[in-house]
Formats: structure tokens, C-alpha cells, sequence
């Protein structure tokens, strides 16, 4: 029983904190990337990532 309590909290964890975080350092690495050269194959893939978390999320914003 811990096991299924454990691994849902572990799931819980990383949904509620861990994916927010990555998202938003992945903004900010794109923002300044795109300020200091411009669009770029870097910044598109990073949107692309970014994007991607949001749909993990299940919300868009």
C-alpha cells in the first residue's frame, strides 16, 4: 500500500512543482536567448519544449 501512496506522491510532485519550474526556465532561457540573437533554431525548439509541458499540464495559457 505505501508503495501506490509513495509513487503517487512522487507523481504529484513532479507535476504540481517540478514541471511549472521547468516551464518557466524554459521562457526565460528562450527570452533572453531571442534578445540577444534573434530567433533562432535554439529558441524555436525550446517553444516546442515548452509547449509540450503545457500539454503534460493539461491546461493551456
Amino acid at each position: 500500500m505505501w508503495l501506490f501512496l509513495r509513487r503517487r506522491l512522487i507523481m504529484w510532485v513532479v507535476l504540481a512543482i517540478a514541471v511549472p519550474v521547468v516551464d518557466w526556465l524554459l521562457g526565460k532561457v528562450g527570452e533572453v536567448l531571442r534578445a540577444r540573437k534573434g530567433d533562432s533554431a535554439v529558441t524555436r525548439g525550446l517553444d516546442t519544449a515548452r509547449s509540450g509541458l503545457r500539454s503534460l499540464r493539461g491546461k493551456r495559457r
